[in-house]
């Protein structure tokens, strides 16, 4: 068992007052929960939204950006992001920060009654960017919705599941809970998952529906109004591990197995270890496209005279994404294959 550290420590960190010795103890605290349960979740939720404002206001004082001709356009330095992104999470399984979804602002949060309920209620999520939008769900889940993806769920999920449902593409990182199966339906297909970390594409233009897996286990049943009892298992799933997928195909209506090996899609979802001290973007760029297997493009040359002091450790692509974009005051959208970094219009 780990010993407990007060907040007003963290805080105190947070606001840059603590001693060497004091910073020494915050960070060896943290190393010694990394495979235990994070002691930020004996916090109520309003101490945790408040923390993670600190943290994120924290990072966002902390990167430099200059111009290549020194003249300051930011002063910035997140080389502590890493930590505190980690840090952050009340579910040390997802080890990503839960204060990164407080920049995704481009999606339309509503609050819909369930029929038939008066206590019940529904949150609908639906990304109208052209951005992958972040969402942290009841139990600290995380869902990146594609363009044009929505997401419902529960205000408060139920004692024995968590529910949600999916329309268009997103890639969940679920909170382990081996007590509360999350199950996610959408258009054709039913997943059900443990704690893991995949990709699921369902939608009603589409004749076909996939779930790709990363991390963990899942199991996919085709949609059926025989389907009643979703907690327990079927004999027609299928059971997916890490580097599989299953493809439902409407036409023929079967879920065809299939292989991840090598899928350069999925390359974004990667939580890499990134670094870099007084870099350009357009220096930034090609490591980026390499790391994820991305296409990425600077619009506006001006941007690539930008220096960047930054720690993106154990961050993925989307999230790196997010953190450019606010600290160089840039937008970027998702076109067809490619990602475009233009400075925002004022």
């Amino acid at each position: 068992m780990n010993k407990l550290i007060p907040v007003e420590l963290l805080e105190k960190y947070l606001s840059g007052n603590c001693s060497a010795e004091e910073t020494i103890l915050v960070k060896e605290w943290y190393e010694s929960f990394e495979q235990e349960p994070n002691h930020i979740d004996t916090l109520n939720t309003a101490a945790q939204k408040q923390l993670e404002v600190k943290i994120y206001n924290r990072i966002i004082d902390g990167i430099s950006v200059v111009e290549e001709d020194e003249t300051p356009v930011k002063v910035i330095d997140n080389r502590n992001a890493g930590f505190w992104y980690k840090i952050a999470g009340a579910a040390a399984v997802l080890l990503i920060a839960t204060t990164a979804g407080l920049l995704y602002n481009n999606h339309t949060p509503k609050t819909e009654p369930i029929a038939g309920s008066d206590v019940q209620q529904i949150i609908a999520v639906t990304n109208n960017s052209n951005h992958i939008c972040k969402s942290i769900l009841p139990d600290n889940s995380v869902v990146w919705l594609s363009p044009h993806a929505t997401l419902k769920y529960p205000k408060v999920f139920d004692s024995k599941s968590r529910m949600v449902s999916l329309s268009g593409e997103g890639f969940f990182e679920v909170t382990k809970n081996p007590d509360r199966p999350f199950i996610i339906t959408s258009h054709t297909i039913i997943t059900k998952v443990w704690g893991t970390s995949f990709l699921v594409r369902d939608n009603k233009a589409s004749r076909s529906a996939d779930v790709s897996v990363v991390t963990g286990k899942v199991s996919v049943s085709i949609k059926k109004k025989s389907n009643k009892n979703l907690l327990s298992i079927n004999k027609d799933e299928v059971m997916l591990y890490p580097q599989q997928k299953a493809t439902y195909m409407a036409d023929a209506q079967v879920l065809k197995p299939g292989s991840t090996k090598n899928n350069p899609e999925l390359k974004i979802w990667k939580h890499a270890n990134l670094f870099f001290d007084n870099k350009s973007l357009k220096d930034i760029v090609p490591i980026l496209n390499a790391t994820y297997n991305a296409h990425i493009k600077v619009a506006n040359e001006k941007l690539n005279h930008y220096l960047l002091n930054a720690d993106f450790s154990g961050l993925n692509l989307p999230d790196v994404l997010e953190a450019l974009s606010k600290a160089l005051n840039i937008d970027y959208s998702f076109i067809n294959n490619t990602i475009e970094l233009n400075q925002p219009i004022n």
